[in-house]
């Protein structure tokens, strides 16, 4: 190769490393546990079912980590609550009937909660 090919690489490649869209700061949104009773926990589900195995479970206004992902167990359907929309919004897609959403309990352990019983941060 000579020489200005070279050069032309060598800047085409750094071009493109920084015009690189930047990582997000964490792969973690916060949550609160909301919408239940005061003396009732929020369990944590090793899968997203109701008669899979509970692992952890939250009392109300108790602060969660969300990984992000949430499931409708019926339609089979993720989908990301991570992004840029407003919380309305994601908090209308986790309320919705059979959406459980991924978690990571305080022991850093992954789980499954009921998405309508957390609001996102």
């Amino acid at each position: 190769m000579n020489a200005s090919i070279q050069i032309i690489a060598a800047l085409a490649a750094a071009t493109l490393a920084a015009t690189a869209v930047p990582a997000l700061s964490s792969a973690f949104t916060a949550g609160t546990i909301t919408a239940i009773a005061p003396d009732d926990a929020l369990n944590i589900r090793k899968w997203p079912s109701a008669q899979s195995k509970i692992i952890d479970a939250y009392e109300l206004d108790e602060s969660i980590s969300m990984t992000g992902r949430c499931k409708n167990i019926v339609t089979n359907v993720s989908f990301r609550i991570d992004g840029y929309e407003s919380t309305g919004w994601k908090y209308a897609q986790m309320k919705k009937a059979y959406v459980w959403c991924q978690v990571m309990t305080n022991d850093a352990e992954l789980g499954w909660a009921r998405g309508k019983y957390i609001w996102p941060e």
